[in-house]
Protein backbone atom coordinates (compact mmCIF):
# COMPACT_ATOMS: atom_id res chain seq x y z
CA UNK A 1 0.00 0.00 0.00
CA UNK A 2 1.48 3.42 -0.71
CA UNK A 3 1.90 5.82 1.64
CA UNK A 4 2.14 9.69 1.42
CA UNK A 5 3.98 12.07 2.99
CA UNK A 6 4.98 16.16 2.60
CA UNK A 7 7.76 18.14 3.55
CA UNK A 8 7.59 21.95 4.32
CA UNK A 9 10.54 23.95 4.29
CA UNK A 10 9.86 27.96 4.65
CA UNK A 11 13.44 29.94 3.64
CA UNK A 12 14.77 33.32 2.45
CA UNK A 13 16.36 33.63 -1.00
CA UNK A 14 20.22 34.05 -1.32
CA UNK A 15 21.61 37.07 -3.49
CA UNK A 16 19.75 37.75 -7.09
CA UNK A 17 19.64 34.86 -9.73
CA UNK A 18 22.04 32.69 -7.73
CA UNK A 19 20.67 29.13 -7.44
CA UNK A 20 20.57 27.86 -3.90
CA UNK A 21 19.93 23.82 -2.84
CA UNK A 22 16.84 23.76 -0.34
CA UNK A 23 16.74 20.12 -0.12
CA UNK A 24 17.76 16.52 -0.93
CA UNK A 25 16.66 13.03 -0.34
CA UNK A 26 17.57 9.69 -0.65
CA UNK A 27 15.73 5.95 -0.66
CA UNK A 28 16.86 3.95 2.41
CA UNK A 29 18.70 0.36 2.04
CA UNK A 30 15.92 -2.33 1.38
CA UNK A 31 12.92 0.25 1.48
CA UNK A 32 10.31 1.29 -1.09
CA UNK A 33 10.41 3.68 -4.46
CA UNK A 34 10.02 6.99 -3.79
CA UNK A 35 8.04 9.09 -6.10
CA UNK A 36 8.07 13.11 -5.77
CA UNK A 37 4.26 13.53 -6.30
CA UNK A 38 4.52 17.00 -6.09
CA UNK A 39 6.51 20.25 -5.54
CA UNK A 40 4.60 23.77 -4.63
CA UNK A 41 6.15 27.49 -3.51
CA UNK A 42 5.10 30.59 -2.81
CA UNK A 43 7.16 33.77 -2.58
CA UNK A 44 5.89 37.11 0.02
CA UNK A 45 8.54 39.49 -1.49
CA UNK A 46 7.87 43.49 -2.63
CA UNK A 47 10.05 43.27 -5.52
CA UNK A 48 8.56 42.09 -8.93
CA UNK A 49 10.09 39.62 -10.42
CA UNK A 50 10.32 35.72 -10.97
CA UNK A 51 11.31 32.67 -9.05
CA UNK A 52 11.54 28.62 -9.50
CA UNK A 53 11.84 25.96 -7.59
CA UNK A 54 13.44 22.97 -10.10
CA UNK A 55 13.30 19.51 -8.95
CA UNK A 56 16.62 17.71 -10.10
CA UNK A 57 17.55 13.83 -10.44
CA UNK A 58 21.07 13.24 -9.85
CA UNK A 59 22.93 9.95 -11.17
CA UNK A 60 26.73 10.57 -10.12
CA UNK A 61 28.10 11.07 -6.85
CA UNK A 62 25.31 11.66 -3.78
CA UNK A 63 24.94 14.88 -2.26
CA UNK A 64 25.94 15.28 1.64
CA UNK A 65 25.31 17.50 4.12
CA UNK A 66 22.35 19.41 5.14
CA UNK A 67 19.78 19.34 8.16
CA UNK A 68 17.71 15.99 8.71
CA UNK A 69 14.04 16.38 7.72
CA UNK A 70 11.38 14.09 8.95
CA UNK A 71 8.89 13.92 6.68
CA UNK A 72 5.19 14.01 7.96
CA UNK A 73 2.48 11.97 7.05
CA UNK A 74 -0.31 12.91 5.11
CA UNK A 75 -1.99 10.54 7.63
CA UNK A 76 -0.40 10.80 10.96
CA UNK A 77 -1.26 7.53 12.19
CA UNK A 78 0.71 5.69 9.64
CA UNK A 79 4.19 4.73 9.59
CA UNK A 80 7.10 7.37 9.65
CA UNK A 81 8.50 7.69 5.86
CA UNK A 82 11.55 4.85 4.76
CA UNK A 83 13.32 8.09 2.59
CA UNK A 84 15.70 10.35 4.24
CA UNK A 85 15.62 14.16 3.23
CA UNK A 86 17.85 16.69 4.44
CA UNK A 87 16.87 20.64 3.93
CA UNK A 88 19.45 23.38 3.95
CA UNK A 89 19.83 24.79 7.84
CA UNK A 90 23.59 23.44 7.28
CA UNK A 91 25.29 23.16 4.29
CA UNK A 92 24.69 20.98 1.10
CA UNK A 93 27.09 19.85 -1.61
CA UNK A 94 25.54 19.24 -4.75
CA UNK A 95 25.74 16.15 -6.04
CA UNK A 96 27.24 15.89 -9.30
CA UNK A 97 25.69 14.44 -12.30
CA UNK A 98 22.29 16.82 -12.21
CA UNK A 99 19.25 16.80 -14.46
CA UNK A 100 16.13 19.37 -13.85
CA UNK A 101 13.20 16.73 -14.56
CA UNK A 102 10.57 19.94 -13.86
CA UNK A 103 10.29 23.50 -12.75
CA UNK A 104 7.93 25.55 -11.42
CA UNK A 105 7.21 29.32 -11.96
CA UNK A 106 6.50 31.64 -8.60
CA UNK A 107 5.89 35.29 -8.63
CA UNK A 108 7.95 37.32 -6.00
CA UNK A 109 5.38 39.62 -5.47
CA UNK A 110 2.71 36.27 -4.08
CA UNK A 111 0.78 33.75 -5.38
CA UNK A 112 1.64 29.90 -5.20
CA UNK A 113 2.98 27.89 -8.36
CA UNK A 114 2.97 23.87 -8.28
CA UNK A 115 3.61 21.08 -10.35
CA UNK A 116 1.34 17.76 -9.27
CA UNK A 117 1.84 14.54 -11.75
CA UNK A 118 -0.72 13.72 -13.42
CA UNK A 119 -1.35 10.39 -11.40
CA UNK A 120 0.96 9.25 -8.43
CA UNK A 121 2.71 7.12 -11.24
CA UNK A 122 3.95 9.45 -13.54
CA UNK A 123 6.52 10.93 -10.74
CA UNK A 124 10.12 11.22 -10.67
CA UNK A 125 10.93 7.87 -9.09
CA UNK A 126 13.97 6.79 -7.30
CA UNK A 127 14.67 3.32 -6.69
CA UNK A 128 15.46 1.27 -3.73
CA UNK A 129 18.68 1.26 -2.53
CA UNK A 130 19.65 4.78 -3.58
CA UNK A 131 20.25 3.14 -6.84
CA UNK A 132 20.11 5.74 -9.97
CA UNK A 133 18.84 8.07 -9.65
CA UNK A 134 20.73 8.23 -6.42
CA UNK A 135 18.95 11.19 -4.92
CA UNK A 136 16.74 14.30 -5.68
CA UNK A 137 17.22 17.71 -5.21
CA UNK A 138 15.54 20.57 -4.61
CA UNK A 139 17.08 23.94 -5.71
CA UNK A 140 15.74 28.05 -5.99
CA UNK A 141 16.39 30.67 -8.22
CA UNK A 142 14.51 34.21 -7.91
CA UNK A 143 15.42 37.52 -9.98
CA UNK A 144 15.24 39.52 -6.99
CA UNK A 145 17.56 39.14 -3.40
CA UNK A 146 16.13 38.43 0.16
CA UNK A 147 13.05 36.75 -1.03
CA UNK A 148 10.51 34.89 1.49
CA UNK A 149 9.68 31.78 0.12
CA UNK A 150 7.82 27.97 1.38
CA UNK A 151 8.56 25.30 -0.24
CA UNK A 152 6.26 21.95 -0.08
CA UNK A 153 7.48 18.53 -1.31
CA UNK A 154 4.86 15.69 -1.43
CA UNK A 155 6.13 12.20 -1.58
CA UNK A 156 4.87 8.79 -2.20
CA UNK A 157 6.70 5.80 -0.62
CA UNK A 158 5.82 2.59 -2.39
CA UNK A 159 3.82 3.72 -5.39
CA UNK A 160 5.23 2.65 -8.50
Amino acid sequence: MPLYYDLNYPFTTGGALTEQTLMWGHTAANQETVNIIGLYGTCRGGVAGGASLRLKDNTGTTASGGTAQTPRPKNIRLTAAQSLWFNANTAITNGLTLTVRYAVGLAQTGGQGGYIPITPFAGCQMMPNSLNPVDMEITVIANGGSIPLDMTCEIGEGVG
